[in-house]
């Protein structure tokens, strides 16, 4: 049990951060993807704010209406990813967290020929899990690069009133990835064909062969 401790557990919550991270090119402080993709997105909207620098008496007309359109679509866009991509992230940990806690009773069951099975159901949902955190530190990554290099460039709002319809379409695009993921990563692991927006739930239930 210490040993399950002291490797697999880490292994299991550590990892896949760092796998994404260096996949996507980004570092956080925290190793949370939690409070990376709110920080990420909060960053995001300050520096939106502080590039918006003109005087509202001098500035033309479709100056302020192009900054007020852009602070206004990344907040209707980005709050809805920010909800899906938390929701299931913290889904995600309460999942990880009671499964590794039955890990013990899974490598158990793989010194029975009668219970392997579950033994690899466990070990195929536990990668679901992981691969779902790596997907997940990626698509933060390029959300990241998304904002740096097409909302702001060099610290001043680069868009017109298409580019500012574009940010309700790219975060749009987002958060449709986020409630794919785990989808994804459940194909990925059991070979089965993704059903569409399956949550944790599909992941857990393809992994281990539950509902099939």
């Amino acid at each position: 049990v210490s040993w399950y401790n002291s490797t697999v557990i880490p292994v299991v919550t550590d990892f896949p951060v760092w796998l994404g991270n260096t996949i996507s090119g980004t570092t956080h402080n925290s190793g949370n993807l939690v409070d990376g993709l709110i920080n990420a997105y909060y960053d995001g909207f300050i520096a939106l704010v502080n590039s918006i620098k003109f005087s509202i008496w001098d500035a033309a007309g479709n100056t302020i209406f192009i900054a007020v359109c852009s602070v206004l679509f990344y907040v209707l866009g980005g709050l809805p990813f920010l909800g899906v991509a938390i929701g299931t992230l913290i889904t995600l940990k309460a999942a990880t967290a009671i499964i590794l806690i039955l890990g013990p009773i899974f490598i158990g069951f793989l010194l029975f020929p009668q219970t392997s099975q579950y033994f690899w159901g466990w070990v195929g949902t536990i990668g679901g899990f992981m691969l779902t955190q790596v997907l997940f530190a990626v698509v933060l990554g390029l959300e990241i690069s998304y904002i740096n290099n097409f909302i702001i460039k060099d610290g001043v709002i680069n868009t017109d009133l298409i580019g500012c319809l574009c940010i309700l379409l790219y975060f749009g695009a987002f958060t449709m990835l986020a409630t794919e993921l785990p989808g994804y990563a459940a194909s990925i692991m059991s070979g089965a064909p993704s059903g569409g927006v399956g949550g944790v739930g599909g992941l857990i239930g393809k992994t281990t062969g539950v509902g099939a």
